[in-house]
């Protein structure tokens, strides 16, 4: 849907914001936002930011993906609010073709203690399959497990240990090779 400046000065004002809202939440500009976050564009090449080995009980995932490896600086430690958040594919993203189709996500919370990183939450999604670790404040528990994280040049190495929601035994090491600095709001 394309929509220009004058086409919304014809329409009454709720209907020009409602167009705006649709225009902006489709899956479509959400994968063009994701692009751009990236610096590609939709056609360009896929390179990888990330490796990926996770073992749910006897089933092994791996590959290298075009993860979105953030730190956020802001984070308070013991808040909620994520210290790292690795996301793949990217929100709002579809899994490019020759990517890996499954899904993952892993927030760790900014440590209260220096290199104990004992909160974290640890989502992976293969087709119908669905498992979870969490412990993060404020938040309902589910299944157990550690989370060690080994800082290297730029990026970090993240070892996720455990059990999930549904009694699954869970092994995840997830590489970033860097940590891209946070944009300012507005992005």
């Amino acid at each position: 849907m394309q929509l220009d400046h004058r086409s919304f000065s014809r329409l009454p004002l709720s209907v020009a914001v409602l167009a705006l809202i649709v225009a902006t939440a489709t899956p479509a500009s959400a994968q063009r936002r994701a692009v751009s976050a990236r610096g590609g564009a939709p056609s360009a090449a896929v390179k990888p930011t990330a490796s990926a080995s996770i073992t749910l009980g006897t089933a092994k995932f791996e590959g290298s993906v075009d993860a979105n490896c953030t730190r956020d600086e802001r984070a308070a430690a013991g808040s909620a609010r994520a210290y790292y958040h690795i996301l793949y594919p990217w929100f709002g993203a579809r899994a490019a073709a020759g990517q890996p189709q499954w899904r993952f996500e892993l927030n760790v919370i900014r440590p209260t203690r220096a290199g104990v990183y004992d909160r974290f939450m640890f989502h992976f999604e293969e087709g119908t399959k669905s498992e979870t670790i969490q412990n993060i404040p404020g938040s309902a528990r589910m299944g157990s497990g550690t989370v060690q994280v080994t800082p290297h040049g730029a990026g970090a190495r993240f070892d996720v240990s455990g059990k999930s929601q549904n009694g699954d035994a869970i092994r995840a090491t997830i590489d970033c090779m860097a940590f891209p600095a946070n944009e300012g709001a507005g992005g």
